[in-house]
């Protein structure tokens, strides 16, 4: 009787889909179309800043691959088909978008690397040839990407009609990265108010060879304050398994009453409010 209400349900669902299809299709469609479409415009931006050798339509079909691949591969591990939906589902939609942030975040700090070897380059160049774009176009030949990728667009909109200062200001838009922004923001000023280039660049690429090392010795004092951060979240669940070992019954209240679970939620949220105190107390921003 049950097997024959679930091929009952079954055909009535299907029949219920072609109805649909039949009915609204075209609306469906129109919909599923509008959706794409602003789904590529959207990835098409973070590819396009990101530089990656692949368009829209090609990023949204490994898209689709890998949403389904997670939601096989998470049924397979789990053995439960409706969880594996739900765990694949997440994990390929929340991937792919969350390997467009890393990469952006990594670029941006590979970026920031990069300027002050940039700003030297572009200050012996300058003496040479006292021309920002052709110091700008030696940065361009004698460095990789991906700053020489962002400068490459500078010159690219300066070529085309676009004034130096302006496309400066776009670069600087474009790309959040503190160094660049500085570079830029003092490369402006020297111009507008007649500086010594030369020397702006080699004053920029001091501060930020300073910046760099300011951020290390910070990173080196703060980091016994992560540590005991982190030790002292830890510790009331090795007291926990300490107790639990030398006497169970001693702590087993803690785990099958209402206050006991109390007693934990509170605990733990006071750990937690404790951690995210310390890391914020140490975490310092140069």
């Amino acid at each position: 009787m049950v097997n024959a209400t679930v091929w009952v349900a079954i055909v009535l669902a299907f029949i219920a889909c072609i109805l649909a299809v039949v009915g609204g299709g075209e609306a469906l469609a129109n919909k599923v179309a509008r959706e794409k479409g602003l789904y590529e415009r959207l990835i098409g931006k973070e590819l396009y800043r990101l530089f990656l050798d692949i368009s829209p339509q090609e990023f949204f079909l490994l898209h689709i691959l890998f949403l389904v691949m997670a939601i096989v591969i998470s049924g397979i591990m789990i053995e439960d088909w409706t969880m594996g939906f739900i765990v694949g589902g997440v994990i390929g939609y929340v991937g792919p978008k969350m390997y467009l942030k890393r990469a952006w975040k990594k670029r941006i700090k590979d970026l920031d690397a990069q300027v002050e070897e940039a700003m030297i380059y572009m200050s012996n160049s300058f003496k040479a040839n006292p021309a920002l774009p052709d110091a700008i176009q030696d940065v361009v030949n004698s460095m990789g990407p991906p700053i020489t990728q962002e400068l490459s667009v500078l010159l690219k909109e300066y070529k085309l009609g676009t004034p130096l200062d302006a496309a400066l200001i776009n670069m600087q838009s474009r790309v959040p990265s503190r160094n660049l922004q500085l570079a830029v923001s003092a490369l402006i000023i020297g111009r507008t108010v007649g500086g010594n280039i030369p020397k702006i660049l080699e004053d920029i690429a001091n501060t930020i060879r300073e910046s760099f090392r300011l951020e290390r010795v910070i990173d080196t004092q703060t980091a016994q304050g992560k540590m005991q951060a982190w030790v002292i979240g830890m510790m009331p669940i090795v007291v926990i398994v300490m107790f639990y070992l030398m006497d169970p019954e001693l702590i087993t209240p803690l785990f099958e009453t209402i206050p006991g679970y109390g007693i934990l939620a509170i605990a733990a949220l006071l750990n937690l409010v404790g951690v995210v105190f310390i890391l914020k107390i140490i975490r310092i921003q140069v």
